[in-house]
């Protein structure tokens, strides 16, 4: 594990909130969810972030989704799944937000300087 802290680029703040996932892209086929699926979102940071549900998704597909970041709503935000762990039917999701830009990826990059500054 100290090994993939080494290779990050970015600090990841644990971050407590729910995204609501409005849609699937996978291996050419989109899935649309009526009612959003609610994934726990573990950390973020400028990268991108990762979740953990019991919902399984396979490596590659992109989630649409909604997050809430302190007071502030960001809907259709789009994200690549880079990497699956499994443990007892617990999924945990690294995803990388595509085009971070925006009020969202500034938004991301205060988060990260209020915690640089703050140690």
């Amino acid at each position: 594990m100290n090994d993939i802290n080494a290779r990050r680029k970015n600090v990841r703040l644990t971050y407590d909130t729910i995204i609501q996932c409005s849609k699937c892209i996978s291996e050419g086929k989109i899935i649309k969810y009526e009612s959003p699926l609610e994934l726990q979102v573990v950390n973020i940071s400028s990268e991108g972030l990762c979740v953990s549900t019991t919902e399984v998704f396979k490596e590659g597909a992109v989630l649409e989704f909604d997050i809430a970041l302190e007071e502030n709503l960001y809907k259709s935000i789009y994200a690549t799944i880079l990497w699956v762990i499994n443990n007892q039917n617990i999924y945990k999701y690294g995803l990388h937000i595509q085009n971070l830009t925006g009020k969202f990826g500034v938004h991301i990059f205060k988060m990260e300087n209020r915690l640089s500054t703050n140690i």
